[in-house]
């Protein structure tokens, strides 16, 4: 009876052992959305689209997932007779999550890097103002685009 209970103290160490080596702040807490939030700008209401997906209007604040939202993705801010403004997603490392992993050991910051958790995109606060399109470029517009006649 003895041996067994020291077997399943030895798995049950074990077990611990790698949950701690294999668990890191950003890939536990980090969550599976990533949120971003555009502020009022000018026009009011503008259209805003990830990736070509219709979002909604501006302002708003809106979770998306982070699969969908990935380094290098397009947010385009759009209004008719406006000129459309494009944010390209970049990732920076989050100062929490590097430094609770830090005091966690450098295996979960490795783990974090790894796997990609540790990194945010940079969506928050996002502002816009657009540029009303003036005639000569209205022209060209229309003469590019013949569906679109106005």
């Amino acid at each position: 009876m003895r041996i067994h209970l020291l077997k399943n103290i030895k798995y049950t160490a074990y077990f611990m052992v790698v949950l701690w080596v294999f668990s890191s702040c950003a890939t536990i807490f980090g969550g599976r959305k990533n949120t971003i939030n555009v502020n009022a700008g000018s026009p009011e209401n503008a259209q805003v689209y990830l990736d070509g997906k219709y979002l909604g209007e501006a302002p708003f604040k809106m979770k998306v997932s982070k699969y969908d939202l990935q380094e290098g993705s397009l947010i385009e801010i759009k209004k008719e007779d406006y000129k459309t403004q494009t944010h390209e997603v970049g990732r920076n490392p989050n100062v929490l999550y590097v430094i609770a992993d830090i005091f966690g050991g450098v295996i979960p910051l490795f783990v974090d890097v790894a796997l990609g958790n540790i990194y945010r995109p940079n969506t928050q606060n996002m502002e816009y103002e657009l540029k009303a399109i003036n005639t000569k470029e209205r022209a060209t517009l229309d003469n590019h685009n013949p569906q679109n006649p106005k």
